[in-house]
């Protein structure tokens, strides 16, 4: 019997530890699409803020697919060169 409370601590622990730090990872990440997005992206931040955060991990993978392009002025910029 006390080989199945030893999992149960461990699985307790886990939940008390790892879902607030699961949590301020998502956030930080919504965050740093938001930031990433005004300077990276012609879409708007909000949007893609939005859709991170209810998306969540494919929310994520979606901005790096579609949502970051270079903006106008970046790629003249580069042009330009």
């Amino acid at each position: 019997m006390a080989t199945a409370i030893v999992p149960m601590a461990t699985a307790g622990t886990l939940v008390v530890i790892g879902l607030p730090v699961l949590f301020v990872v998502w956030i930080a990440a919504v965050i740093w699409v938001y930031s990433d997005c005004q300077t990276n992206s012609p879409h708007s931040p909000k949007v893609w803020a939005f859709i991170v955060f209810f998306g969540g991990l494919f929310g994520l993978v979606l901005y790096f697919r579609i949502g970051r392009g270079e903006p106008a002025a970046r790629s003249d910029r580069r042009l330009q060169l």
